[in-house]
């Protein structure tokens, strides 16, 4: 986000495209950053991906029209590169999408630093998500029509992770729920994604309370639901920077991977993270671990503490 912001406030008037898979761009479309958004897994982009590959027609001229492009593509092959360096696009940029391992530059500089090709500078390295008015009101009407009574607090929390060895254990989210239902009064909103099924039915055994099931919304509608809450709980995954990135105040339950590369920002974001003598894992000794000592070690009373500070 902030890299894209930086080209916005670059260039004003600027007609700006990014082009991804559709559900990770749903919000950015006409929501200040994006004019238009377009599917990366389109036919015709394969091509691009083919050594020596005969570029159709159609898309060599619209990549001509182009004056910019900046490329995040894995290509160690360098054949999309190669291939995308035929068009007449006025300025192409190919930049890694991933720092060097002991570079240890958090991931947002790291995007940012693809702008210094161009003189391009930015003070701004926190992500922000601007929702429309359409979203506003689906939030304020999925939290009514689903939350009544005066309970003082709207809390989100995401049990959940692109993966598993990244989750603090379900049976500490179980209690971690009851206990603010108990001390607050809170009404829970669990969110959950496609991946999340098996915990969610975990956690729907052990939780005392009534809770929503944010369940299976698309990125717009999830951000709008998010923004509406006091406070959002999640492990390290997208959701939880998308949350950050709305300014909702968020705790973070960081284990394996590093905050100072991986962790979200924000001045309403505060990550718990209790590293352990092995930390952070490589990729290897994640997958590799049982002990999953650096989550063990975050407590329900941590969390607990924040939310008092805050709430």
């Amino acid at each position: 986000m902030p890299t894209l912001g930086a080209i916005r406030d670059y260039f004003p008037s600027a007609f700006i495209e990014v082009m991804g898979y559709p559900a990770h761009l749903e919000l950015i479309k006409g929501r200040y950053y994006a004019d238009v958004v377009s599917r990366f897994d389109h036919m015709d982009i394969a091509h691009l991906f083919v050594k020596d590959a005969e570029i159709p027609s159609s898309l060599r001229e619209r990549l001509d029209q182009i004056d910019l492009i900046i490329s995040f593509v894995s290509d160690s092959d360098r054949i999309f590169s190669h291939n995308l360096n035929t068009s007449k696009a006025r300025c192409i940029i190919h930049y890694d999408p991933f720092p060097a391992d002991d570079e240890g530059i958090h991931m947002v500089d790291h995007f940012l630093q693809s702008l210094d090709f161009l003189g391009i500078t930015s003070n701004d390295n926190i992500p922000k998500i601007f929702l429309n008015d359409e979203d506003v009101r689906f939030g304020e009407d999925y939290v009514k029509n689903r939350i009544a009574g005066s309970k003082k607090m709207l809390i989100a929390i995401h049990p959940g992770s692109g993966s598993k060895q990244k989750c603090w254990p379900i049976e500490r989210f179980i209690l971690l729920i009851n206990r603010l239902n108990q001390a607050f009064q809170a009404h829970i909103v669990v969110v959950s994604g496609p991946a999340d099924q098996e915990i969610i039915e975990r956690l729907k055994a052990g939780i005392h309370d009534d809770f929503v099931l944010a369940d299976q919304l698309s990125l717009a509608k999830l951000a709008a639901v998010i923004k509406r809450c006091d406070f959002f709980i999640g492990n390290d995954s997208g959701v939880t920077h998308l949350a950050a990135a709305l300014g909702v105040y968020t705790i973070v339950l960081f284990g394996p991977t590093d905050p100072k590369i991986w962790g979200p920002r924000g001045e309403s974001v505060k990550i718990l993270y209790k590293k352990a003598h092995c930390s952070p894992c490589l990729a290897d000794m994640r997958r590799n671990c049982f002990t999953q000592i650096c989550l063990e070690n975050i407590k329900i009373e941590d969390v607990m503490h924040e939310v008092r500070l805050k709430g």
